[in-house]
């Protein structure tokens, strides 16, 4: 029965996704005075795979590029042409090409036919039109008297199983490629091939997934004296004694080595019983996002069940119920490691993030003028999908800003006393339950009295003695630019306050530090995810309320000598040689508490950005792990609160979004 193919069509599009990212990473970073070979067979294989997926589903546009792709990358490596600037752009640009062809086909997006046609003249233009040879003819029916080819390394044998004929032929085109390829077959009977080709076993395997199951597929390499019908030829090139040719002798190909593959004689295929096969089970397995999420939900109600339990399970007897409360115990374990392992799942490498840039970097540079050395590290921090994707945007805003406002030209460095190339850092590192992500320069820095200067203009109340930290923070204000021309790449003032606002949401802080001739340094801090997170339940009046804890400092009870009133109408208090405004909570959610004055209440020191504030509050009920639910979804978004989540007893408690509260609480003081 015929296979519908259509059907991997998503997984097809996945994998071509990445091999396009992987192709922009080799592009990027091959030597141009001296490229290495093996980078050029990379290519030049992301190519052939990308034209071998297309044929399998018929998508002639993407065949047609790389078709001719492949074209000039095969003289490039056989040593006909050489690799130049030249090369690297237009393969670039055939790489967006490609994109965009791909995104067309998968979201049924528009297509620049003008460009692709543009893309396709360009690459023909630099090869020879002898090297555009249509697809290899190939053999309907096995010749014995036709002559494999001695020049190739490699001979193998493969079996296929009985598939339908359109099936057979898309394999047969696209392994003729490799090499040269004899065909036969019975009708009824599974497909036998011979494959003269330089390539390995892992190849022909990788080909064959694109149309069938690999662990169907029956490889066995045959030994390079086969390849020898006269006795008499000489292969020693005068250095050493040609071995004698050894006939109708094979062995099997082995891809892993925990696989232990006997030699078989030529037999009918038997997928049961055949133990020359190979094993290529696959070591991963594509997952839908919405599968994950789906997944994390209900992990995260089988961990509000398990608090639930917890509570109903207070103030047992241990003795009478030692079993049921060490069955507790261990569900809340089991609860836990089965919660960080389904988060695991929707960590993604902060490479995501970073590989966008090196392309960005090199035009932007080029365009401008600049020479801009780009230097990532920690790209296998780990960060939740969802955050992956929302972070995106506001590191595309610094990067731009450090290579537009940051970085020298080569000229004015030189004259700096710098070197002329500029350096651009992307670094991430792990701090606690956060992820700090900074990006660096070697620039001129922030100029203070610029910044100063244009804040005034704009009407901006500026105190005397400002701080350096405090100027910095005058650049996220909406609007704000000191850019005196406006560009395609700045000058708008729609940049910094983005970055701010989208970072907030995300529950993160972004802070700068910058000094002048020097650099500048921006730091962006952000959960490791937004689904769950650790939290500190407060109590006002009969209403209890959660904290994240990674915004929490310290929580005390004020003595009345530590304690001002400002004006009648607020009260701060001293602690650790400064002043901070005490937020009464029961004035924020308008609802009756029991304690009003602090020194019979709690103080909780929160911290977000550079604000700090104390949060007068009734009673601290204790810290757990709350998971996250959304509130706008459902209703509309409410001032000071993030979100909700589901309590031990059924009952449902608001998030405190303490950066809204506190970026509140300042404005309305004038702080």
């Amino acid at each position: 029965m015929a296979i519908d193919i259509s059907q991997f069509s998503e997984m097809f599009f996945d994998e071509t996704e990445e091999l396009l990212a992987d192709l922009e990473r080799l592009l990027l970073t091959v030597n141009i005075d001296a490229p290495d070979l093996e980078d050029i067979n990379g290519i030049f294989r992301i190519a052939h795979s990308i034209k071998g997926g297309a044929a399998t589903f018929g998508f002639s546009d993407l065949i047609e590029i790389t078709h001719v792709l492949e074209s000039m990358l095969d003289k490039i490596r056989h040593g006909e042409d050489v690799f130049t600037a030249e090369h690297q752009e237009i393969l670039l640009q055939s790489r967006d090409v490609l994109k965009m062809q791909l995104d067309a086909l998968r979201h049924n997006t528009p297509v620049d036919t003008e460009k692709a046609a543009d893309i396709k003249m360009v690459l023909e233009s630099m090869i020879d039109k002898s090297a555009l040879q249509p697809v290899p003819h190939i053999l309907a029916v096995h010749d014995d008297s036709t002559n494999l080819q001695n020049h190739y390394a490699k001979q193998f044998h493969i079996e296929l199983p009985v598939i339908s004929a359109r099936d057979v032929e898309a394999l047969i085109e696209e392994l003729s490629l490799l090499g040269d390829l004899t065909h036969t077959q019975k009708p009824g009977e599974c497909a036998i091939l011979e494959l003269a080709t330089n390539e390995g076993a892992d190849v022909i395997l990788a080909l064959c997934s694109f149309v069938l199951d690999p662990d169907l597929v029956k490889v066995v390499e045959q030994k390079a004296a086969q390849l020898i019908e006269d006795d008499s030829d000489d292969l020693s090139f005068g250095f050493f004694d040609a071995p004698k040719p050894v006939k109708n002798e094979q062995q099997s190909v082995v891809i892993k080595p925990e696989l232990l593959s006997l030699p078989v004689e030529p037999k009918k295929y038997d997928p049961k019983l055949d133990t020359s096969v190979i094993n290529t089970e696959a070591s991963t397995i594509r997952v839908g996002v919405d599968k994950v999420d789906q997944l994390i939900n209900l992990v995260g109600e089988l961990v509000i069940t398990h608090a639930m339990i917890l509570k109903r399970a207070e103030g047992m007897d241990e003795a009478l119920y030692e079993s049921l409360l060490n069955g507790i115990t261990q569900l809340g374990q089991n609860s836990r490691d089965l919660q960080e392992t389904a988060m695991s799942m929707r960590m993604m490498p902060i490479e995501v993030v970073f590989s966008r840039f090196p392309r960005m970097v090199r035009e932007l540079s080029n365009k401008l003028g600049k020479q801009i050395n780009l230097v990532t590290q920690g790209n296998n921090i780990e960060l939740d999908k969802g955050l992956i994707e929302r972070i995106i945007d506001p590191l595309t805003h610094l990067v731009r800003n450090s290579i537009d406002h940051g970085i020298e030209t080569s000229e004015s460095r030189l004259e700096k006393g710098k070197s002329a190339m500029g350096r651009l850092g992307l670094s991430a590192t792990h701090q606690g339950g956060h992820v700090l992500i900074e990006v660096s320069d070697d620039g001129a820095g922030l100029n203070r009295e610029k910044i100063l200067k244009k804040a005034k203009a704009e009407g901006v109340p500026i105190r005397e003695g400002i701080s350096d930290d405090e100027v910095w923070q005058l650049i996220f204000a909406p609007g704000f630019s000191t850019a005196e021309t406006v560009t395609d790449l700045s000058g708008r003032g729609v940049g910094m306050d983005v970055v701010k606002r989208n970072i907030n949401s995300l529950g993160g802080v972004v802070s700068i530090k910058s000094v002048a001739g020097v650099g500048t340094l921006t730091t962006v801090s952000l959960p490791l995810t937004l689904a769950i997170m650790d939290g500190m339940s407060i109590k006002i009046g009969d209403e209890t309320y959660i904290l994240p804890l990674n915004y929490v400092l310290e929580s005390f009870q004020p003595a009345a000598v530590n304690l001002k009133e400002i004006n009648g109408t607020s009260r701060v208090i001293f602690v650790r040689d400064r002043y901070l405004p005490i937020i009464p909570l029961h004035e924020v959610f308008d609802i009756d508490a029991r304690y009003k004055d602090p020194t019979s209440g709690i103080l909780v020191i929160i911290a977000a950005e550079d604000k700090r504030a104390a949060l007068l509050v009734d009673e601290l009920v204790g810290q757990q792990q709350i998971v996250v639910k959304n509130i706008e979804s459902n209703f509309k978004k409410i001032s000071n609160v993030s979100g909700a989540t589901i309590m031990g007893d059924g009952s449902v408690s608001l998030i405190i979004d303490v950066s809204d509260l506190l970026n509140s609480h300042y404005t309305r003081a004038g702080l």
